[in-house]
């Protein structure tokens, strides 16, 4: 799993071709939109735990008609609205420590009949479901500034839990082999790290 790298899509789409990154907007055409929206996977990728990269990506979009995916692909990549990074290692990190996640829906927790999966979704109307480690990084995501604070913290949780131990790293490299399924059914976004400033409570 070292060596397996990803492609993640960076920003929350707020209107056609629009996408917020950090505190600024970036105006997208149509070709760059659809491979932008293709980098958040496919029901048969999550379906057959495929790892999503750039190559899935490209490939896609020259099945759509786009012929030039590659150069879109760097396009994208060269104004921050798509990372990449190898999972498991120096590269994952600094990409947690340089992004945060924002939680889309409502987690839901689970069920007597199902108490290891953990619903996301609507009232009534689960749409996924993760296990507790996803789930819970997932649910606290907003509550600091970066993925990798999000790990740590909860890292610090189970080091004082008689339960469970385990580290930031190990929870970092969990959650994102579980990012694109998230991502896919706009259960969140990620987007770069920042705090508004100047903005009382």
């Amino acid at each position: 799993m070292n060596d397996e790298r990803l492609t993640v899509p960076i920003g929350h789409l707020v209107g056609a071709g629009r996408v917020r990154r950090g505190t600024g907007l970036v105006e997208l055409d149509d070709r760059q939109y659809a491979v932008w929206a293709l980098a958040h996977g496919t029901p048969h990728a999550v379906e057959e735990q495929v790892p999503w990269q750039r190559e899935s990506i490209v490939e896609l979009a020259r099945h759509t008609g786009i012929a030039n995916a590659a150069e879109i692909v760097e396009e994208l990549l060269g104004i921050g609205l798509l990372a990449e990074f190898t999972l498991g290692g120096e590269e994952a990190r600094d990409f947690a420590r340089g992004h945060q996640l924002t939680p889309l829906m409502l987690g839901l927790g689970n069920t007597a009949t199902e108490p290891g999966g953990f619903a996301i979704g609507f009232l009534g109307q689960p749409v996924l479901r993760v296990d507790f480690a996803v789930y819970d990084l997932w649910q606290w995501s907003a509550m600091d500034d970066s993925l990798w604070a999000v790990c740590e913290s909860a890292a610090d949780v189970a080091r004082r839990s008689a339960e469970a131990r385990t580290d930031a790293e190990t929870l970092l490299t969990r959650f994102l082999t579980a990012l694109h399924p998230l991502l896919l059914v706009n259960a969140a976004y990620v987007d770069v790290s920042f705090r508004l400033s100047g903005v009382s409570a």
